[in-house]
């Protein structure tokens, strides 16, 4: 018997929001307004784009790039239960009966006192359709967050999306698994600084993950000022729209809007034309990278072999 058609993957209109957040761990009111604007930009996109997608922590804020600071810390948790227990109740309902997914990036209660996670929620039609926490934590998060330890997918009406968060895209590791497992959009919010090589790596990772994953790479990052060690700096912006054949189909600069795209659906069929990766890959060669002790980092030679 015939194998039933499939019908070839649709066009989707996503709208990227570029947007500063107010940091909560210097002002109280943060992630009541922030949930307020995330809530107003969604809905006005909500009935025209099937993705509309937020920036890293934009309900909550970043953290203060200070050092280990508890007193913050313990502010910061108080704003991730209320980002949890108010905001998202809040999101869940906006998203009910309308056209578009969201992901919006947040601070999440974890299980223990004052600690929490840098996560991502995607909302589809009123319901939580994944969570996900940050699997790689750089400089001064690794002093606030508790890190994630699973790659996740989201079934949505937009399709199978796979969300992460900023650090993430520099371990190819993490895309692969998501588009082993079918990710037909990997979805990337940010908050990197307007330093010259994380401008390179906004520009370059998200067409080089599109082209070695088959899938669409959308790259949400915010703008606004950031105080870091005793000096402002800025978040650049630079959002962007690549197909899974590695277009950039629309980006911008960074000042503070909405970017509307379409992504081809047809991409995802023609990604894989010229080089099958999925179907080439030598699993069996590939055991370095998740052995213990990594040749590669050269962490199990022996001093005395010197």
């Amino acid at each position: 018997m015939p194998e039933p058609a499939t019908s070839p993957p649709r066009d989707l209109v996503v709208a990227l929001v570029q947007i500063p957040a107010r940091q909560a761990w210097a002002d109280d009111t943060a992630v009541e307004a922030n949930t307020k604007t995330a809530r107003s930009l969604y809905e006005m996109h909500a009935d025209e784009s099937d993705l509309v997608v937020f920036p890293e922590l934009a309900l909550t804020g970043y953290i203060p790039l200070k050092g280990y600071d508890q007193r913050r810390k313990r502010i910061l948790s108080q704003a991730a239960a209320e980002a949890a227990g108010s905001s998202l109740p809040e999101l869940l309902e906006a998203t009910k009966d309308k056209r578009a997914v969201m992901v919006v990036g947040l601070m999440e209660p974890a299980a223990m006192r004052h600690e929490f996670y840098n996560s991502v929620v995607v909302l589809d039609d009123g319901r939580i359709a994944a969570v996900y926490r940050k699997i790689h934590l750089p400089v001064e998060e690794n002093h606030y967050f508790t890190p994630g330890d699973e790659v996740v997918l989201a079934e949505t009406r937009a399709g199978l999306i796979a969300p992460m968060i900023c650090y993430d895209l520099l371990f190819p590791e993490v895309t692969r698994i998501a588009a082993l497992g079918g990710a037909e959009v990997i979805v990337t919010v940010s908050n990197w600084l307007d330093i010259a090589h994380l401008r390179r790596l906004g520009e370059v990772l998200p067409a080089a993950r599109a082209l070695e994953s088959h899938a669409h790479v959308l790259f949400v990052n915010g703008v606004g000022d950031l105080e870091a060690r005793g000096h402002r700096f800025s978040l650049y912006g630079g959002s962007r729209a690549v197909t899974a054949t590695g277009e950039v189909v629309a980006e911008t600069d960074g000042s503070e809007g909405v970017l509307v795209a379409t992504l081809p659906g047809a991409d995802l069929d023609a990604a894989s034309a010229v080089f099958p990766v999925m179907r080439d890959r030598r699993p069996e060669v590939y055991q370095p990278l998740i052995a213990p002790a990594s040749a590669f980092a050269m962490l199990n030679v022996d001093p005395a072999d010197d």
